[in-house]
């Protein structure tokens, strides 16, 4: 019974199934409907292919290499400052230049770059790279006293009383190169310079020089790039010593190193993208420790003196300047000041100096060193060099051209003399001159905080001029 009525339900929806279908095809898809009954937090179909679309898009970058984060460019300076002693600032004029026409033109020059005082070798260029004078940084000449000790010419770096810019470079993660700069070698401590040397090699010409800081630079492969290079050249110094400022050998020591100048600065430009980062300009400052003046005659202190006064003194001469140290004084202070009266009166007798006790110095000077000066200072009038040296038959040499490197060029005090005025030239690639047109007068106390501004550090504390106008 229950088969049969199975199997009679099973008949009955097929008929009904067959009927709907055949009334579908008879009156086709007109009148019928369906709804969705939609879930909450379900999306409409066109939410749904605008997810689809975008997924795919992603997937398809995602697939896609991605190519090489660019490399920014860090925008900073890297300064060359070249020192070129005796620089004139009537060398560019004379002489057939034209490099220096060419980086005056594109960038900044001062023709009176003003020396402090003495316009010397070595205390220039000490006041040159730490912005202080003699007072401060201790180095009153080329050759003085340090606690009894003659010193001549010295290369240790620590007799510098004021900080260097190579240290205060070094000391703000800047990195530098220092050649043949004075009182830069020996150094130590942890704020040395990144190369430095350790003696100075006079016979060197400017080419050898350059050729040893490129070599020394393009060597160097540290992730941190040198930012400060410092050198020092001497052909046309040496020249107008010997020659005089105003012979041909020395203009054409001008023209000479022009060219070796040119073509150095041409390499380096070739370089520059492989000791550079991409965006970095390169700087180039041209300082000179003074100008030079004709020579009129050459004075042998000790010859002039006498035995009895050099019975009681010794004598340090460096060309324009002597120190005089008294010694075997008489006991009595009666005694000894009639001896003081005696010597200075004999002193002030003489025309080709000017005599100074050290606590008479000019106060505009900023030169007392302390134990580093002696008991008197003379400072030569314009025209006038102090010298020791003999003739081979032993006499006393007065003429400028008695000698080999006789011909000294020096004026004292500076402002008598206009030929002591320097010459400054600022310029820089591939993205241009720090500064443009003519600086104005500017002094050698202004390098150290340039240096720094164009570093982008903090000057040494004991440099206190302002830095000149460049970006």
């Amino acid at each position: 019974m229950f088969k049969s009525l199975g199997s009679s339900l099973i008949t009955l929806f097929i008929v009904l199934l067959s009927s709907i279908l055949l009334m579908f095809i008879w009156s086709g898809s007109d009148g019928i409907t369906f709804q969705r009954n939609g879930l909450e937090g379900d999306r409409t179909l066109a939410e749904f292919t605008d997810l689809q679309r975008k997924k795919s898009m992603a997937k398809e970058v995602k697939d896609e290499p991605m190519p090489d984060k660019p490399v920014e460019a860090s925008n900073v300076n890297t300064v060359f400052w070249l020192s070129i002693p005796g620089f004139r600032t009537d060398y560019v004029k004379k002489a057939d230049s034209p490099f220096f026409d060419k980086i005056i033109g594109e960038g900044a020059e001062s023709k009176k770059l003003k020396p402090m005082f003495p316009c010397l070798t070595y205390p220039s260029h000490a006041t040159l790279a730490t912005g202080a004078p003699v007072e401060k940084h201790g180095i009153p000449a080329n050759t003085f006293r340090k606690d009894g000790e003659t010193l001549k010419d010295p290369t240790d770096a620590s007799l510098l009383l004021a900080e260097p810019i190579w240290v205060t470079a070094t000391r703000q993660g800047k990195r530098t190169i220092v050649h043949d700069w004075p009182l830069s070698q020996n150094q130590s401590g942890e704020n040395s310079a990144a190369h430095f040397l350790t003696d100075y090699d006079a016979k060197l010409t400017d080419q050898q020089r350059l050729d040893k800081i490129m070599e020394v630079w393009t060597a160097d492969k540290d992730e941190k790039k040198i930012r400060l290079v410092m050198a020092r050249l001497n052909s046309i110094n040496d020249a107008g010593h010997q020659f005089g400022p105003r012979a041909e050998e020395t203009i054409t020591a001008v023209t000479k190193l022009d060219k070796t100048l040119e073509t150095f600065f041409g390499q380096l430009q070739e370089k520059w993208k492989t000791l550079s980062n991409p965006g970095d300009n390169l700087v180039l400052l041209i300082t000179t420790d003074h100008g030079m003046a004709e020579l009129q005659k050459n004075i042998n202190l000790p010859a002039l003196m006498g035995e009895i006064m050099n019975k009681r003194a010794d004598y340090l001469v460096n060309e324009a300047i002597a120190h005089i140290y008294f010694k075997d004084l008489p006991e009595s202070d009666a005694a000894k000041n009639k001896f003081f009266a005696a010597f200075d009166l004999d002193l002030k007798s003489k025309i080709f100096w000017r005599s100074y006790k050290k606590e008479d110095l000019p106060a505009e000077w900023k030169f007392n060193a302390a134990d580093r000066i002696g008991d008197r200072i003379l400072v030569a009038k314009s025209g006038f060099a102090f010298t020791e040296a003999k003739s081979e038959d032993g006499e006393p040499v007065f003429e400028p051209s008695a000698g080999p490197n006789l011909f000294g060029s020096w004026g004292y005090p500076v402002e008598d003399s206009s030929r002591m005025n320097g010459q400054s030239i600022l310029w820089g690639f591939p993205n241009g001159s720090p500064a443009t047109g003519d600086l104005g007068t500017i002094s050698s106390l202004q390098m150290h905080p340039t240096v720094c501004k164009l570093l982008g550090i903090d000057p040494a504390k004991t440099a206190t001029a302002e830095a000149l106008s460049v970006k």
